[in-house]
């Protein structure tokens, strides 16, 4: 199978080996013909609801915060790794004096900030149009469900065959429906957090006014310590598996 032709790998310094990996897939993952569809889907996306939903403000936020965002964040972090399998490039970074976690850390980076790009921006759209305070919490809240988001895809992608099909399951059968109940059950969902820290509504349910939303602060410590977790636990999983160029 072939694979990219690819520079030499620094050794030695992690930090640096790092900002090499995160840099040559970041380049990658920009030039791929599924970045620019999904570019474009986002973008017929947000024309649409302007001119014909009438969706505005916290709707808006709603759809692309809630919504979309974690669906990007699944199609790109789920597949960190078995790109790299399939590719047969995987060992080219293993192989060298570096730390794993470190290379795994800045793989899953690169394939978030394409997310990031996808995200970010309408966020601060919707944010313009929900008032002078919304657009920092929009991009606050945007940034971090993509992190939290990312690391847990990335590390469904370590342990699962099929990950991509069952963090779809994830998100229709337990974040969006749950994010819905009142109580207790609402806050174990990372919706209920980014909802928060954007301050969104909680829409238009019967029972949307039994919901009770956490502090703003309180949500993006949850939204940080889960995508630091998650992130620790893919760099420690995979700094202890043997992985092999298939012959």
């Amino acid at each position: 199978m072939s694979h990219p032709a690819l520079p030499p790998l620094p050794a030695g310094h992690s930090p640096r080996a790092a900002a090499f990996w995160l840099g040559f897939h970041l380049r990658r993952n920009l030039k791929k013909r599924a970045f620019w569809l999904w570019a474009l889907a986002v973008i017929i996306v947000f024309a649409v609801v302007m001119g014909t939903a009438g969706l505005r403000g916290g709707g808006l936020g709603n759809l692309f915060i809630l919504r979309i965002t974690p669906l990007l964040s699944l199609f790109f972090a789920t597949g960190v790794l078995r790109e790299e399998i399939e590719d047969q490039t995987l060992t080219y970074g293993f192989s060298r004096p570096v730390g794993r976690a470190w290379l795994y850390g800045a793989r899953v980076v690169a394939a978030l900030v394409p997310v990031a790009l996808l995200g970010l921006v309408p966020a601060f759209i919707a944010g313009t149009a929900a008032g002078p305070t919304a657009p920092p919490r929009y991009l606050a809240a945007s940034a971090l469900i993509i992190l939290a988001y990312g690391g847990v895809f990335a590390l469904l992608g370590l342990l699962v065959r099929w990950p991509t099909w069952l963090g779809l399951a994830f998100l229709v059968a337990w974040e969006q429906p749950v994010a819905l109940v009142p109580g207790f059950f609402g806050r174990l969902t990372l919706l209920t957090h980014a909802r928060a820290v954007a301050g969104l509504p909680a829409g238009e349910s019967p029972w949307s006014g039994l919901l009770t939303v956490p502090p703003a602060w309180a949500s993006a410590l949850v939204l940080a310590a889960v995508a630091a977790l998650t992130f620790w636990l893919g760099g420690w999983l995979i700094s202890r598996r043997e992985y092999q160029l298939a012959k």
